[in-house]
């Protein structure tokens, strides 16, 4: 993740310094392109990697477009709510390892 910022967990500022028009942000092409990347299992820096696109970048158009930013927060819970139910299906059909990670984890 990059850099924290107590306004917002994922660490992109938000305010009036940012609200100007930034001549490298990524098209509404490139936002699906690479929300489509996330939610196939790739992470943050893959996904830009593969599309040719500078963290900065991803950084400052998650920061102008805050439907973009929430929807990576959205494909992030995603895959964890599906990691989740892939354990809770495994340790339903007797995968004890699946469910000692389930119950390690019920507290939090």
């Amino acid at each position: 993740m990059w850099a924290s910022n107590d306004n917002d967990e994922l660490g992109w500022e938000s305010g009036p310094e940012f609200n100007r028009a930034e001549p490298d942000e990524l098209s509404h092409d490139q936002r699906i392109e690479y929300l489509q990347l996330l939610r196939s299992g790739l992470g943050r820096t893959m996904a830009a990697t593969q599309l040719g696109i500078r963290p900065s970048t991803l950084r400052r158009t998650a920061r102008r477009i805050p439907a973009f930013r929430q929807a990576i927060k959205q494909v992030e819970q995603l895959r964890i709510d599906n990691l989740y139910t892939g354990l809770y299906m495994a340790a339903l059909n007797g995968d004890t390892r699946a469910a000692i990670f389930l119950l390690s984890r019920k507290h939090r």
